[in-house]
């Protein structure tokens, strides 16, 4: 399953209200696989943290080796971004998520996000975190 930033940032930070489903979501899924840019992403985060929310850097680089140690598998940016501007100019939304969708139809998965726009524009390869446990309820 392709894992979008925001699961691991909800679960690894123990973000109130979305910990417990963004963990589950990383405990149920088979694989977890990602773009490259996922690291990069996540550091901005727990930059961000750091500066906003008094999280200590000592919390945010072991946010960064706990997101490592749950990837399974890394797909590289330049794999993905020819389909990755393409999807973008298509359905208008930002490249740097539908890296995650190109990474998705290249191995014929689907992406697991919070983010509700990208799931409006890519409803057959973006599910919602409920979505996807759902399904996995149901296997």
């Amino acid at each position: 399953m392709i894992i979008d930033t925001m699961v691991f940032a909800y679960s690894l930070l123990k973000v109130e209200g979305k910990c417990e489903e963004a963990t589950q979501i990383l405990a149920q899924s088979d694989i977890i696989i990602v773009p490259d840019s996922l690291l990069v992403e996540l550091a901005n985060v727990a930059w961000q943290w750091v500066k906003y929310r008094d999280l200590s850097e000592d919390t945010a680089y072991a946010v960064l080796e706990d997101a490592e140690a749950l990837i399974e598998q890394v797909i590289s940016s330049e794999r993905l971004w020819p389909r990755a501007l393409q999807l973008s100019i298509q359905k208008d939304h930002p490249a740097y998520d539908t890296l995650f969708v190109a990474a998705a139809e290249l191995l014929n998965d689907r992406v697991v996000s919070y983010d509700e726009k990208m799931q409006k524009k890519f409803p057959d390869t973006v599910f919602s975190p409920t979505r996807f446990l759902s399904i996995q309820e149901g296997q």
